[in-house]
């Protein structure tokens, strides 16, 4: 990547759609598991494939894992297909990330308070980060179950294109496999998209299932999985990484644009980059810390802040021996040195795995939660640092217990990279002070999520009388109804949510 001084447009994130281990399902109900230090990481449960048989001590054991610990959903199955007009022979064999993909675009829609059908026909982007091939491997396993709705339903750059034709979305629409940093480097072509005038608004993010054992196996074989079952993110004993599950979807559009329509902000990306390891490493896998500190160093260029803005980071930090020392020295050299305070840096890989393609997501969506209330989570089995970084030298503070970013402006860097060399990074800030207060978008938000085979259904749009006299709630059927109905009465229950309460009032 070209080092470029000339500082980039600013994007808007204006809405998010989010599944990641614990039940949570969006930016609220991660912020909980981040503060209470869970350990989400649990087991892949034995009904999807035969666990016990396929587990195996020894790395070398041919056909066997070391490990089938992960942080996974509690529900991979459940879809409302009629929902989104797909036929029911058509849906069983539509890989669950594609369906995945279509509950959370539409959660990002209802984030933003802004109806899918107002961007049915318009030049809306779709860029989704996503690797795995998981559910085709399942029916390759028996050939005969193949049909016509097969190659559409599992191959990736659908994953995308569905997104374009189930909301009628005419701008650029593709799937993007850069292994782990697929839906940052996802996040970067969206941006420029919005940059270029292809796009007047984009749906960007990533996805990853665990739907079958053949990558435990392979990544054991490439030591690449920790025995312990646990990512040690700068920790000592780090021995690998764990996998994990989930995605996320975000609606993001040109700042200037959504201040101009009253869109509530999330978050500001300031910039973004991609670069390539190439060979200037001892081999494939090997990360470069020299070419994630020329892109970190692009990225703040272009960012048009000083090293110094940066108040956290959110490291790539899967907790292997290699690759943690490597990165932690990467930034240390860019946003480390030459601060009175050390940079505080952390992982949400501690918290619930590493979700592979749509890593990258889970890293913003914890970014965004610190932006939004000025602390640094601490990042889980961090008790004894890892002895071979110098984090003094470097300037940098793992976190292992809250620490408040400085006062002022509040920015943060998410980093990524994947195992075959290419990196992408991302420097986003805290959204404008006017921008807290514009929108309508807080009810909805507040109600976003929810059970999976269900969720969309209940999400349709909600909006109340100028007056505030009526609350008129419309869904797909009498159960999502039913269910919305019954999520609106519990959060204006709650007497902790002022915003609900003065709206209800």
């Amino acid at each position: 990547m070209k080092n470029s001084n000339q500082a980039a447009s600013p994007i808007a994130i204006i809405g998010v759609g989010l599944r990641l281990p614990g039940r949570v399902d969006g930016l609220d109900t991660l912020w909980p598991h981040l503060t209470g230090c869970h350990d989400l990481v649990t087991e892949i449960d034995p009904a999807r494939w035969a666990v016990d048989a396929l587990s195996h001590p020894r790395r070398s054991e041919p056909g066997r894992s070391i490990t089938f610990a992960a942080g996974v959903l509690d529900d991979v199955a459940g879809f409302d297909a009629g929902f989104f007009g797909i036929a029911p022979r058509e849906a069983e064999l539509l890989d669950p990330q594609q369906r995945l993909l279509l509950e959370l675009a539409w959660e990002a829609f209802e984030d933003a308070d802004i109806p899918a059908s107002s961007l049915a026909g318009s030049d809306c982007a779709v860029f989704v980060g996503i690797s795995g091939l998981d559910y085709g491997m399942r029916v390759l396993d028996d050939l005969s179950s193949m049909s016509a709705h097969t190659m559409t339903g599992n191959t990736m750059s659908v994953a995308a294109n569905r997104l374009s034709w189930t909301f009628d979305l005419r701008g650029p629409s593709m799937a993007v496999d850069t292994a782990c940093s697929s839906s940052l480097v996802a996040l970067h072509q969206a941006c420029e998209a919005l940059r270029q005038g292809q796009a007047p608004v984009a749906l960007v993010g990533g996805v990853n299932l665990l739907l079958h054992p053949y990558p435990f196996v392979g990544f054991t074989k490439a030591s690449m999985l920790s025995a312990g079952g646990r990512c040690r993110a700068f920790g000592a004993g780090g021995d690998g990484y764990v996998r994990g599950e989930g995605g996320g979807v975000l609606l993001i559009k040109p700042l200037a644009d959504a201040l101009r329509d009253g869109d509530r902000i999330r978050g500001v990306i300031r910039a973004t980059g991609v670069n390539a390891d190439g060979a200037r490493k001892t081999g494939l896998t090997i990360p470069s810390g020299e070419a994630q500190a020329e892109l970190m160093r692009a990225v703040l260029a272009r960012s048009g802040l000083h090293s110094q803005d940066i108040g956290y980071v959110e490291a790539h930090g899967t907790g292997t021996r290699i690759g943690d020392p490597i990165e932690a020295r990467a930034v240390g050299a860019v946003y480390g040195t030459g601060r009175t305070q050390p940079l505080p840096i952390g992982s949400v890989k501690s918290n619930l795995g590493h979700l592979e393609p749509a890593s990258g997501m889970a890293g913003l969506a914890k970014a965004l939660t610190v932006l939004q209330h000025g602390v640094a989570p601490p990042s889980l089995h961090t008790d004894i640092l890892n002895p071979d970084i110098d984090f003094d030298a470097l300037g940098l503070r793992v976190t292992r217990e809250a620490v408040a970013l400085p006062p002022g402006r509040r920015c943060v860097a998410v980093n990524s990279f994947g195992f075959g060399g290419v990196n992408a990074h991302v420097i986003i800030e805290q959204a404008p002070a006017a921008g807290d207060a514009v929108g309508s978008g807080a009810v909805s938000a507040a109600l976003t999520g929810g059970n999976r085979s269900t969720a969309p259904s209940a999400g349709c749009a909600a909006r109340q009388a100028s007056s505030c006299s009526a609350l008129v709630i419309s869904a797909a059927d009498e159960a999502a109804l039913r269910q919305l109905a019954a999520r609106y009465a519990e959060a204006l229950a709650d007497t902790t949510a002022p915003a609900l309460l003065a709206q209800a009032a």
